[in-house]
This record gives structure tokens, sequence and C-alpha cells, in this order.
């Protein structure tokens, strides 16, 4: 092995342990472009943006036989284990990750993935690397369950190659999935509104598929708590649930270490004793988290209302993806009137269902399939008989609208 690439390598780093076997006999020109790589740390910072230099450095360098291969390897090897680090890495401290060549060549290997992609690649190889990276950004961003440590660097990394592999779904997917408890999430908001500006999407479009989360799962909660016992994105000394109801309330439960529990509302003050026992900066980051729910419902409400005078239609499956089933977005809209487009033309009004149909005043309507357009039902433009029939079909099915649909409302 070259000296070089040597230096590079720390020997107790469990992705450097998998990947050192392939690093051992390298070409002068994959060597020149793993030294290349290694240098990332002085061309690229973790706000997402990487100098032009460098990246035309790292196209010409990946032109070398073997270049591709080599770079897809190391990536496919962070996407194992722990990834790029394990609890035992030396290089963590107290949850601080100190920069070492290690972790710059890591950051290299994945910004130059970004690069793989592009006129005459083979789209096959490009969606199998997208699907490493995503694992990649998940385990390093604490998306997933378990005990791994977060790399906001090397995170930030995978969503600038994503970025520039214009993998579009795949941003959506880690837009949901990551949480503001990350510092890498100001990267990632930052690459996806640059990709989709570059992808051409509408102001509109953007809007609702950035839409935050709030880390709530389907069932609207999110608990908090130390590592195991909550969110993997924030640890607390203590358990918190965070519940958006289905009448639009926020509550809070705090819970306390012999597992009793005090819920309270908006301004969602936490119980005697707690702020003394577990600190401010504990506590806030539970009150932060159920005030960021309440005005992203509040946020979302103006929008949908918004929409109301408008002709907008969607296909069935990105409907359901950024509409019905947002945790956020989809407890509003559940509770509105929507219509799915006939294969003659008409239209059939009714509320969201479960699967693919709507429940109408006259029952259970047909499955739509994933292009099925859908729109948003509009009083103006229904007979008064249809009105009374829905009016009765939302009081019949104890649903009371969160947005004002009906004329009059």
């Amino acid at each position: 092995m070259d000296e070089r690439v040597d230096e590079l390598l720390d020997p107790e780093n469990a992705w450097v342990q998998r990947i050192r076997v392939r690093l051992a006999a390298l070409s002068p020109e994959l060597t020149e472009l793993v030294l290349h790589l290694a240098a990332s740390g002085e061309f690229w910072d973790w706000r997402g943006k990487t100098n032009g230099v460098w990246k035309r450095r790292t196209k010409a360098l990946l032109k070398a036989d073997g270049a591709p291969e080599l770079v897809r390897e190391a990536v496919m090897a962070l996407a194992e284990g722990g990834s790029l680090h394990n609890r035992t890495d030396p290089n963590t401290d107290y949850g601080w990750l100190r920069p070492s060549p290690t972790r710059h060549l890591a950051n290299g290997f994945a910004l130059a993935c970004g690069l793989l992609g592009g006129k005459g690649a083979d789209p096959a190889s490009t969606d199998a690397l997208v699907e490493v990276l995503l694992t990649v950004a998940r385990k390093n961003a604490s998306v997933l369950d378990g005990y791994f440590v977060r790399d906001d660097d090397l995170s930030g990394a995978v969503f600038t190659a994503l970025g520039d592999l214009a993998a579009m779904d795949a941003l959506w997917t880690l837009h949901r999935e990551v949480q503001p408890g990350a510092h890498c999430h100001l990267v990632l908001v930052r690459v996806v509104k640059k990709t989709a500006t570059r992808l051409g999407l509408l102001p509109e479009q953007l809007a609702e598929r950035t839409v935050p989360t709030c880390g709530l799962d389907p069932d609207r909660t999110v608990r908090l708590g130390p590592p195991a016992c909550g969110a993997p994105w924030v640890n607390l000394s203590y358990q918190s649930v965070v519940t958006l109801e289905s009448s639009g309330e926020v509550t809070v439960d705090w819970i306390h270490s012999d597992g009793s529990d005090v819920r309270t509302r908006s301004p969602f003050r936490s119980p005697k004793g707690f702020k003394a026992r577990h600190g401010d900066e504990q506590v806030h980051m539970t009150r932060w988290l159920a005030r960021h729910v309440e005005s992203t419902l509040s946020a979302e409400r103006s929008r949908l209302r918004a929409m109301l005078p408008l002709d907008r239609t969607w296909p069935y499956a990105e409907w359901a993806r950024h509409y019905r089933d947002h945790p956020v977005t989809g407890l509003l809209t559940r509770t509105l009137i929507w219509e799915h487009r006939n294969p003659d033309g008409t239209w059939t009004a009714g509320l969201p269902a479960a699967d693919h149909g709507l429940h109408t005043p006259a029952g259970p309507s047909a499955g739509a399939h994933d292009d099925t357009l859908v729109r948003l039902w509009r009083a103006d433009r229904a007979p008064a008989t249809q009105q009374q029939a829905l009016a009765e079909l939302l009081e019949s099915r104890g649903v009371e609208p969160l947005v004002p649909q009906f004329a009059g409302c």
C-alpha cells in the first residue's frame, strides 16, 4: 500500500477495516484519486458547497480504469455495520466527532458518487447507487433506530451527491425522515431546494413536498427520551410524548420516572420540578417540538384554504403520499371532501379512504389507480343536492372539517 494512502487510514476505524484490502494494491491513477478525495476537507464544507476546481479534478480522475468501481465499493462499505463509526471508535469523544483524514476520505468518496451519474450512465447502476447512499444518509443522520454515531459532515456529503445525481425521490424521502434536531438538516433543505429548482419543479410542488413531519409517526405521535427510548434524532434525560390529536390540538405527556404522566396543552408548561430535575434546555426541546407541530399544522391549514378556489389536480399516488398519508397534512386532508376523476370524465366526491377509494354518500367508491386524477371538491361548482348529501356524510361519520370548505363556512 502506498504510504500516503496508509496515512489516511485509521486502523481502528470499522469502515477502514472493511476497505483496507481494496486499497492495498491501487494503480498510480487510483492512488491519485484516493489522495485527491481525501483532500475534500479543503474544498467542501458541510453547508453543501463544493469547490468547482475540486469537482473538475474529481471528474477527470474518475475516468481512470476501475475508478467508478472503487468509489462504489467504498460507499457500499459505508452502508454496512455502523457506517463510518462504531461507538468504540476512538474518533468519537462525548458524542462529538473530531476531524480526521479518514473522515475526509469518506466524505470525498460520498461526494464522488454524485459525479458518477449524468449522460451515458447506466440507469440501473445509478438507482442501485442511490439506494446505497440512502442507507448511508439514514445511518449518519439519526434516522434509523439503533446506536449509530451521527456524522453531519458525511450526511451532508451524501445529500450533495444525491442532488448531483438528481435523485429527487430519495431527497424527498430524507426530507420527511431527517428532523431539524440534526444539524445536517440545514444542508438537506438547501440541496432539496436547489435540485428541485434545477429540475423545474413549481413552487407549489416544492411547498407540498417539504412540509415537516416533525418526527410524527403515522399515529401522529412522537416519543422523546433517552437513547433507545424515543426518537433517534434527539436524546433527553426523561420521556415525553407529543401528540397531534384528531381535533387538531397538540398535547404533551410529561412522563415521570415512576411511569406516571401529566398532560399539558399549549403553551406546554412542564410539571412542577421538571426543569429543576432535568434542566431548562432539556425541557425546552419537548416544548419546542410541540410548538413546531402547532405551527406546521397552522401553516398547512392556511395553505389548503388558499388552494380551495384553485383547480389543481394530482395523480392519485402523488396526492396520497404528500397529502393523505402525511402525518400533519393528512389530518387536514382526511376531513376534507375530494374528487376522483372517472374514466368517463365525471367526478366522484367523498372523504378519503384508507385504500384507493372514497367514502361517498352512496357508499365506498371504486378504487382509484395511481394515475387517477384527484382534486379538492368545491362547493361553488356542486349542486345543492350534492352539498346536502356530503354534509350529511360528514355528520354521519363524525368528521369535523378542519378547513372550511362549504359555502358560508
